[in-house]
């Protein structure tokens, strides 16, 4: 179960849900995954969708190359029951990611639209640090102008000589504190592979989603 509370402190649930029901009032959104190529996009991809196995609304998808890297968009659709002001919502959100090879380029504008929420996967390999300003740039350029929500998380934080941190928030020009005033945290440290810190990055892009949507 999802747990949010929304700008007005009124109490708000989110709460998974095999089944959409017709009698509720339906809302739909897209959540992308985005990052340099390798940075992991697809095994968070993978670990929600088995966090998520008993809620979600079909098996999802992926084209790969033959080496295993992202072709074209992951893709699956989940169901929640998600309470507001004593008013009941049938929430479907279908989580995407965006290939990060340079060469299909062209692809990401196509995986982006329509998108409501945005997770940057930051690699944490020292090597990787010009692929992920390159790409947090694109990003950027994107979600500000469309104003739509995102949070950032790094990625591999297992591997050796991670870089740090403070050192990735300056890289992304990424403000120092930890957290942000809603107690949202400026980075989200995560080893995907191993399932850690997928589900409170994506449960927290959600939680901005959803205000994001009732407040504009």
């Amino acid at each position: 179960m999802l747990n949010a509370k929304d700008n007005n402190k009124q109490g708000t649930s989110l709460v998974g849900n095999s089944q959409a029901d017709g009698n509720r009032s339906m809302l739909q959104f897209k959540v992308v995954y985005w990052g340099p190529g390798e940075s992991g996009k697809t095994t968070n991809f993978i670990r929600l969708r088995e966090k998520f196995s008993y809620i979600k609304l079909n098996k999802g998808y992926s084209i790969q190359t033959t080496d295993g890297r992202t072709l074209w968009q992951d893709s699956f659709f989940l169901s929640f029951n998600f309470t507001t002001k004593e008013k009941l919502y049938n929430v479907i959100v279908q989580i995407v990611t965006c290939t990060g090879q340079e060469r299909f380029l062209s692809t990401r504008e196509y995986v982006l639209d329509g998108a409501d929420g945005i997770i940057f996967v930051g690699d944490s390999n020292p090597d990787k640090i010009e692929e992920n300003k390159r790409s947090f740039r694109e990003l950027i350029s994107f979600a500000k102008s469309n104003r739509i929500p995102y949070v950032v998380q790094l990625n591999k934080r297992d591997v050796k000589n991670a870089v740090s941190i403070n050192d990735f928030k300056k890289q992304l020009d990424l403000p120092a504190e930890e957290k942000y005033k809603d107690e949202t945290l400026v980075v989200y440290p995560s080893i995907a592979v191993k399932g850690e810190g997928v589900m409170k990055c994506f449960e927290d892009l959600l939680v901005q989603i959803l205000k994001h949507f009732f407040n504009r």
